[in-house]
């Protein structure tokens, strides 16, 4: 599979994600909706935007290696963040950047949506993606 990141002149410059991206491949994987949430079903840093950030992408790598693809097959994140301000989204992408770093997650076609809430009560960050495997 190859992605290629399209960072045109005359955009805004993107940092931390791409404003187009060409992905070539044969299969397509669709990651549902990843929250920082534990095997017990509870959110480990209620109220911690960095924390959940960052656990959320794990999740959402763990998800997509299950599904026979890598942190570098990943064409497209969206991040939903309750309550978004400045303040908190820089939160989020703290600890995502972080771990996005770690995960060898590049910069992917990127959507940032605020929410008034998320399907648990305790969650502030979801992340949903695609990819694309040969």
């Amino acid at each position: 599979m190859t992605v290629h990141r399209i960072k045109p002149e005359g955009l805004a410059p993107a940092h931390g994600y791409a404003h187009a991206t060409v992905a070539t491949g044969s299969t397509l994987v669709h990651v549902g909706g990843q929250i920082a949430i534990d095997l017990e079903g509870n959110v480990p840093d209620p109220g911690d935007y960095r924390a959940q950030g960052e656990l959320s992408l794990r999740h959402l790598v763990t998800a997509l290696e299950a599904a026979g693809g890598t942190a570098a097959d990943l064409a497209y994140i969206t991040v939903y963040i309750v309550d978004l301000d400045p303040a908190s989204q820089d939160e989020v992408f703290a600890g995502y950047g972080a771990t996005a770093a770690e995960l060898g997650v590049r910069s992917t076609g990127l959507a940032v949506i605020g929410v008034s809430a998320l399907g648990h009560p305790e969650a502030l960050v979801e992340l949903t993606a695609t990819a694309v495997l040969d």
